[in-house]
């Protein structure tokens, strides 16, 4: 019995020992650890994701208000009694304030509009087709003083007619409604380049989708691409504009009306859409829009310099790249099926209204837009 309990003595001694010098080696090695960097490991602490930051991609497809806020409070308010429809994104100091949708996507199934919803961009996408050109220009293909007679000498006045007149609608030029029965992208661009006319004098700004439709025939003359191949090429997954048939295949789909009151959602227009080829036929979030101009504001996608290029104004007109260039802030506006969406932008790149409807109004939601706009340039 005694060989026994001092054999059992000797274990234990043995086991205990062994720990210690377990746990002295651990130690050791997390001292080791420690001072490799010359920096104390610290302690993991959780830390509590910001729901109201733009760095978070995550928060722009989840319903924001700052309740803490009552300027959230009451623009939250006037937005319900203006009866809007579509959603909302407001970014003001650079945090979201508020990020939500109003009434319905679908009236007939109730479906209520959310920040994942989808929305006719409009014009305003013709400030992607500008950012494809100033992707050109960076590259050494062209520069905004290259003559459109470079690319099509036999156009009115190709000679005294530059890149940057295209640009900020100052070309004078126009080419009508176009049709709706073509097959391809190229199709409709080579049908405008090839009915366009002088109209105004050159210098003259007047809004004409078909100066952008020239500028979309330049990037395939330059690229070798069709105008969707250089959208891919330019942003790739970086942004997720839609077209037309991921749109109608979207669980996050609205539909257009032409009033308040009506069920019946207008016509889905495919054919109309498939003609806006480079000036309106994509599709887009609040959320997505906003990290585009975000970005681009912020000289992510092309330089400072170039951004200032691409928004300079010609003979004083406000107009370039499809945004206006007021002295205070950027402002883009559309209007295409119903779908209106609107965007103001400070100069600082903090204040930010994103604005898409699905429901037509008179006056326009540009005029609710820039009220919110003004609200939160002065908090």
């Amino acid at each position: 019995m005694k060989h026994f309990f001092a054999k059992s003595g000797l274990f234990l001694f043995a086991l205990f020992l062994g720990l210690a010098i377990y746990l002295f080696q651990a130690d050791s090695q997390h001292d080791l650890a420690s001072t490799k960097s010359g920096q104390p490991i610290k302690d993991y602490h959780y830390i509590k994701p910001d729901l109201f930051s733009i760095d978070r991609k995550s928060n722009f497809s989840a319903t924001r208000i700052k309740k803490s806020s009552p300027l959230a409070t009451k623009i939250d308010a006037e937005i319900k009694t203006s009866n809007f429809s579509g959603s909302i994104l407001l970014v003001s100091h650079n945090k979201i304030l508020i990020n939500k949708g109003y009434s319905y996507a679908d009236r007939a199934s109730a479906k209520l509009n959310t920040p994942k919803s989808l929305y006719g961009l409009a014009s305003i996408q013709k400030s992607l087709t500008a950012l494809l050109i100033m992707k050109q220009i960076q590259a050494g293909k062209l520069t905004l003083q290259t003559k459109l007679s470079r690319f099509y000498p036999n156009l009115p006045n190709a000679d005294s007619t530059t890149v940057q007149n295209l640009l900020t609608m100052t070309s004078g030029l126009s080419a009508g409604s176009g049709p709706t029965d073509l097959m391809s992208d190229s199709q409709y661009i080579d049908w405008y380049i090839q009915h366009t006319v002088q109209k105004f004098p050159v210098g003259r700004f007047h809004y004409d989708a078909t100066n952008f439709k020239i500028l979309a025939g330049i990037l395939e003359s330059i690229t070798k691409k069709s105008y969707r191949d250089n959208l891919d090429a330019v942003f790739g997954r970086k942004f997720d504009f839609v077209n037309g048939t991921g749109f109608s295949a979207s669980p996050d789909r609205t539909f257009s009306y032409k009033s308040f009151v009506t069920q019946k959602a207008a016509n889905n227009g495919d054919a109309y859409l498939a003609r806006e080829v480079a000036t309106g036929n994509l599709f887009t979030t609040t959320g997505n829009l906003y990290l585009y101009f975000h970005e681009l504001f912020s000289g992510k996608l092309i330089p400072p310099a170039m951004i200032s290029q691409m928004f300079a104004k010609v003979n004083g007109f406000p107009y370039a790249s499809g945004a206006y260039n007021e002295p205070k802030f950027y402002k883009a506006h559309g209007y295409i099926l119903g779908y209106e969406p609107t965007v103001f932008i400070s100069k600082d790149n903090q204040t930010t209204v994103i604005m898409l409807a699905n429901t037509a109004s008179k006056p326009a939601w540009q005029d609710l837009a820039e009220k919110i706009f003004w609200q939160l340039m002065t908090n």
